[in-house]
């Protein structure tokens, strides 16, 4: 795994997180978008040797980190509204 490819996911659960926090409208686009698009992307961009060999794997993974990633915007959620 490459710097570039951790760096897009965190970057996907960061987006994730604080789409929960600080957005009350299109928060769950957002988030769904950022995991999308940072998890796809680190895998094409940052191990593409892998999303060529393992396509499978990639999807179960792409999976479960789309699970992980809506568990961390639930958190962000719940922050938000223990704030108010």
């Amino acid at each position: 795994m490459t710097l570039l490819a951790v760096i897009l996911f965190a970057s996907g659960f960061a987006v994730s997180w604080a789409a929960g926090r600080f957005l009350t409208r299109g928060a769950s686009i957002a988030q769904g978008a950022a995991i999308g698009a940072c998890g796809v992307g680190a895998f094409v961009f940052g191990m593409p040797d892998f999303w060529q060999e393992n396509i499978l794997y990639v999807l179960v993974i792409l999976l479960i980190y789309g699970l992980i990633g809506a568990v961390i915007f639930r958190a962000g959620v719940a922050g938000r509204e223990g704030v108010k």
